[in-house]
């Protein structure tokens, strides 16, 4: 199944508006059968863990997925625990009021699991994510230092730099592009974790970012997504590919 063979994106190759290619893809992705979808991540995450990048990181950020039109991220995840790596998940909540900056109304941190038994207790929210209880955030380390939330604060000295974020999307383009949910939360952590400071003064390591996706959320190559001076760009897409392999855009 492919993107190009279903989307309408018009005749202009530079995209303008991110709510018409965003409802577009909704509607294409929520129609897409489990076993497609299943098919897709077994051979996006094979190709996944033979990348580099995974197999040297120490530390990864894995979004945990919504039960439909978005690839599968659970046998990634188990298999990061079972390596040992250290995996944060994002947390999204409403940080403490009033604040002096401009702070989102909301925001992501990213949190700790403990072991495969923790990923495995996570409960679905209203939208089938699975997902941290509350109760036990204030014990997990957060990837900007420390335990339990943030709440907006810079990362301090004991701060953990990510090896690797997995980053969902609604689309990408082939030239790493990328459109979320409409949100920020990717983009507002990325500018919180990068634009501080280490305990020595140094410029924070910016993550490899991985698009992690399926095949139909690659627009077709001859069109570029919108973009904002504040969106980021991924290092690399891993596709499913909607076929009997996978495929690896990288820069």
């Amino acid at each position: 199944m492919s993107s190009s063979a279903t989307l309408d994106l018009g005749a202009e190759s530079q995209l303008s508006d991110k709510k018409a290619v965003r409802t577009q893809l909704h509607s294409l992705l929520s129609s897409l059968p489990s076993d497609h979808v299943q098919r897709q991540s077994i051979n996006a995450t094979n190709l996944l863990l033979s990348l580099p990048e995974y197999q040297n990181a120490r530390s990864i950020s894995i979004f945990m997925n919504m039960p439909r039109g978005e690839i599968d991220t659970s046998i990634l995840t188990a298999h990061a625990l079972s390596s040992g790596k250290r995996v944060f998940v994002p947390y999204i909540y409403k940080p403490k009021q009033p604040r002096s900056d401009n702070l989102p109304a909301s925001i992501m941190d990213m949190l700790q699991l403990a072991d495969e038994n923790d990923y495995a207790s996570l409960q679905p929210d209203k939208w089938g994510i699975p997902s941290i209880p509350k109760d036990t955030v204030s014990t997990r380390a957060n990837s900007f230092g420390g335990k339990g939330r943030s709440d907006g604060d810079s990362p301090t000295s004991d701060a953990q730099d990510l090896d690797v974020i997995l980053m969902p999307c609604m689309a990408f383009d082939q030239h790493l592009n990328r459109l979320g949910h409409g949100k920020g939360y990717y983009d507002n952590y990325l500018t919180r974790h990068c634009s501080a400071k280490t305990a020595d003064g140094q410029n924070r390591r910016k993550p490899f970012l991985v698009g992690f996706a399926l095949a139909e959320q690659m627009i077709p190559s001859q069109y570029r997504l919108p973009v904002d001076p504040w969106d980021w760009k991924v290092d690399a897409v891993v596709l499913g590919d909607g076929g009997s392999e996978a495929k690896l855009v990288r820069a």
